[in-house]
């Protein structure tokens, strides 16, 4: 069996491509958002401005609420005082995925939300199963369609 050696070196040429446009994204996404987020909470601090923040919700009660987010192997724990009433407007359980606009305040406290995004955990766990149906569905047409043909390392029409 040959493999033509031409299409393995574009292929891991266009791979190496992507992984550095990945890389890239990952970490100059934050210096291009609206209002700072962890990067800014870890290294400056920036007292009394509007931040944007998310993470899993760890501890919810009446009077606030606990978000944990692993900011690059720094896990943050950000405490969201419930006064606001955007918050009281959301049901907000354990394990949820919230995404805030707010104040920052002394001690990682968020004083008061701006904008709130809450994404429950059922609906989360809801979406990465339609996520895998639609993944399973598109295999099968693409299988439908397509053949690989591995002496000649293509895909080939059915």
């Amino acid at each position: 069996m040959k493999i033509p050696t031409k299409r393995i070196v574009v292929g891991i040429i266009l791979i190496l491509i992507l992984a550095g446009l990945c890389i890239h994204h990952a970490s100059e996404y934050e210096k291009h958002r609206k209002h700072p987020s962890y990067g800014a909470i870890l290294f400056d601090y920036p007292l009394g401005e509007l931040v944007n923040v998310g993470g899993t919700v760890t501890h919810s009660n009446s009077t606030h609420i606990l978000i944990e987010k692993n900011y690059h192997g720094h896990v943050v724990t950000m405490k969201v005082v419930k006064n606001a009433p955007k918050l009281k407007n959301h049901t907000i359980y354990p394990k949820d995925k919230v995404t805030l606009v707010g104040v920052l305040g002394a001690d990682n406290q968020i004083v008061s939300v701006q904008e709130i995004n809450v994404n429950g955990y059922t609906n989360y766990i809801w979406l990465l199963f339609r996520s895998f149906l639609a993944l399973l569905v598109l295999v099968y047409i693409f299988n439908c369609y397509w053949s690989f043909n591995l002496e000649r390392f293509q895909f080939r029409r059915r």
